[in-house]
């Protein structure tokens, strides 16, 4: 009687037992499901993040190349500011230095223009002569056809005249620019005795702001020295070994020589 009571019992408990192991696999299976759903979430945030930082990556290496670039080109910006700061340097040296030029220039120019004004009143005086003379020819036209063959003649050697006053302004023009060039040699000289001895030493200085080439020839009792020497800007030339009673004579073309006496 015990056996058959145990028997009904399990029979009543595999029933139950049964469900439950089925609704434990279904909350399993649930479970799972959310799971593998949270997974595959999680799966395609993370697959975006790799994403996102795959390109942060390359933007922050593309950033760092632009980076890199932009150093370089500052570099080579540096360089060409400085180059440009040393030409500007030299340019406005040049500047000077022409300024100079102009000024002396500039100077000559209106001693020229002076010369010009003095020709042009004499010019004006000629041109007054003519046309008095001019006058006296058409006065005496009204007197007979000799006067008028003479007027007539007068008139050619008018236009003659005036074909060489044009010709002598012309020539007038042409030789301004050498005019120009006709100037005094741009030097000045000392002589210092020497501290030991009888002899005398030339200092020769270039007042131009161009360079200077100077042909010097020394005539003496020990016979005659030549030398040719080029004298910088502003710089200073010493012809040393000199005598009492040397004369010096200093050349340079265009330019009028200087004689200087040694005594």
């Amino acid at each position: 009687m015990s056996d058959a009571k145990s028997t009904g019992h399990e029979k009543t408990k595999s029933p139950a037992l049964f469900l439950g192991l089925i609704a434990t696999c279904v909350v399993l299976a649930i479970v799972a499901l959310v799971l593998c759903v949270k997974i595959r979430g999680v799966d395609a945030k993370l697959a975006d993040s790799q994403k996102q930082l795959a390109q942060a990556k390359s933007d922050g290496s593309q950033a760092q190349a632009e980076l890199d670039k932009a150093k370089s080109t500052a570099a080579d910006l540096q360089v060409q500011l400085t180059a440009a700061k040393a030409k500007e340097d030299d340019l406005q040296a040049q500047l000077d230095l022409s300024k100079d030029a102009a000024k002396q220039l500039q100077d000559k120019l209106d001693k020229a223009k002076a010369q010009a004004v003095e020709q042009q009143a004499e010019l004006d005086k000629a041109k007054a002569q003519v046309a008095d003379l001019q006058a006296q020819v058409n006065q005496a036209t009204a007197g007979s056809v000799q006067l008028l063959s003479q007027l007539d003649q007068a008139k050619i050697q008018s236009m003659d005249l005036q074909a060489r006053l044009q010709k002598a302004e012309s020539d007038l023009t042409q030789l301004q620019p050498m005019l120009l060039k006709v100037r005094h040699m741009p030097v000045t000289t000392s002589l210092e005795k020497a501290h030991w001895g009888e002899g005398f030493t030339l200092h020769v200085t270039n007042l131009s702001q161009q360079p200077i080439t100077v042909n010097i020839t020394i005539n003496g009792p020990g016979g005659t020295r030549r030398q040719s020497n080029v004298i910088g800007a502003g710089a200073t030339l010493n012809v040393d070994k000199l005598l009492a009673g040397n004369q010096v004579a200093i050349a340079s073309d265009g330019c009028d020589p200087v004689d200087v006496d040694v005594k």
